[in-house]
């Protein structure tokens, strides 16, 4: 009679762990979930240098991808890339003390990689950080100059020339994820706030004389995310997101260039860039 009692004491020990692993496996599946966004981009780039600005605004579709993975009941992780598909391009204005004295062509075009370590306050609420890549182009093209350059000095910017920026960022805030496709409740819902500064920035410029440059310098970035779905079938939800950036990069240190042997300091001004996006997104999860 003992031996048959103990029996079914171990039996139902075993069956308790068996179940309590099979429930946390179910729960680590059903926790998390990929998606594909796709939408427009408004961009307005400003730069700015003593008695010299410029500004311009494009619209360019963009692509992006990502997923957030359970790890725990403590911490999750997030993955995201976005790209520039097919970048628009607009006219690009500069001014001195005089009024209008250049245009040309822009494009803006970039790709980026965020990775994000959450730790779950609650199951929603969540504190994020981690570093994110990005690489940015500003294309140039179509000068019109209304200004005669003084007798001698060379002309750095002619036909077209990129300016790129290369930047690591360490990003930290606050998200609140529902983080799971499969509650009772069929909406998603997913709102961030974002902070980050560069801990390794650099721009290189294709201008003639400037090729071979290389600027360093600081900044600051700002996001806001807000984004719903709702699940059309177990595990695959639809929806759309919008996003709101403003990323600071201070004026670099200057250098010195000789151009037929003259010298000349160069810089790259202080820029202000404003993202504004829109789109719709599918999230799925099996």
């Amino acid at each position: 009679m003992n031996k048959a009692v103990l029996a079914s004491a171990v039996a139902l020990a075993v069956t308790g762990f068996a179940s309590t692993s099979a429930m946390a496996g179910e729960k680590e599946a059903k926790g998390g979930y990929s998606y594909f966004r796709g939408g427009f981009e408004h961009v307005t780039y400003d730069e700015k240098y003593p008695g010299i600005s410029s500004s311009v605004t494009v619209v360019s579709p963009v692509v992006n991808t990502g997923g957030l993975y359970y790890v725990n009941e403590m911490f999750d992780f997030s993955l995201e890339a976005l790209a520039t598909f097919s970048p628009g391009s607009a006219e690009e204005n500069w001014y001195d003390s005089k009024g209008l004295s250049q245009t040309n062509k822009y494009q803006y075009i970039r790709a980026s990689t965020n990775a994000l370590l959450h730790y779950k306050m609650t199951p929603e609420w969540r504190l994020v950080a981690g570093p994110a890549f990005s690489y940015q182009t500003h294309k140039r093209f179509g000068k019109e100059s209304y200004r005669e350059l003084p007798e001698g000095q060379h002309e750095f910017f002619t036909n077209t020339w990129e300016e790129t920026s290369t930047d690591i960022f360490l990003d930290m805030g606050v998200m609140y994820d529902t983080g799971t496709l499969h509650n009772e409740s069929p909406w998603h819902y997913k709102f961030s706030a974002i902070v980050g500064v560069p801990v390794w920035s650099y721009t290189t410029n294709t201008a003639a004389g400037l090729e071979d440059q290389t600027f360093y310098e600081m900044g600051y970035r700002g996001a806001l995310e807000a984004a719903v779905a709702y699940r059309v079938y177990p595990g695959v939800s639809i929806g759309g997101f919008v996003t709101a950036t403003y990323e600071n990069r201070m004026e670099s240190d200057g250098v010195i260039v000789t151009v037929d042997d003259k010298r000349y300091h160069a810089v790259v001004p202080e820029g202000d860039t404003i993202h504004y996006s829109a789109g719709v997104q599918l999230l799925w999860s099996f």
